[in-house]
């Protein structure tokens, strides 16, 4: 099955653009808050939106770039906004490529197209943006105005 190209790669880019942006307004005593203990704090968070890009590209993809564990290597806010960069690369070279979109991959869960993958990439950033938002907000930290695609 042939699917259009997707046209979502500029609109993408900014929001990995936000999210470099959002690691700046943690506040650095913070990095380790979350609200309760059960929820992940804002460096896990922020790892985690990472860690997944570099799995699916790794692991179901197989772009030929290793899944780093930013768990175990990144500390810093500057090395947080760092990994998003670096996994926007990977992201960026994946969604130009017209047939690795259309490519049908063995997921853990299913198979998928290209198309699914971007798309549960995307729809996975947002939501932890969302995250981000929300532990800002508790903090009573203003955080900037984005769109959202």
């Amino acid at each position: 099955m042939t699917y259009p190209p997707l046209d979502i790669t500029p609109i993408w880019g900014r929001v990995n653009d936000e999210l470099i942006r959002l690691v700046d307004y943690v506040p650095d005593d913070k990095l380790d808050w979350s609200p309760k203990p059960e929820l992940w704090n804002f460096r896990t968070i922020l790892l985690h939106i990472a860690s997944a890009r570099d799995i699916w590209l790794s692991r179901d993809v197989r772009d030929g770039a290793d899944a780093t564990d930013a768990a175990q290597t990144v500390r810093t806010k500057a090395e947080i906004q760092n990994s998003f960069l670096r996994t926007w690369k990977r992201l960026d070279a994946f969604l130009r490529d017209a047939g690795k979109l259309d490519a049908t991959y063995t997921t853990r869960w299913e198979t998928a197209s290209g198309h699914w993958i971007a798309f549960h990439a995307l729809e996975h950033d947002i939501h932890h943006r969302a995250d981000i938002f929300h532990y800002l907000a508790l903090l009573g930290i203003a955080h900037p105005d984005v769109g959202t695609p």
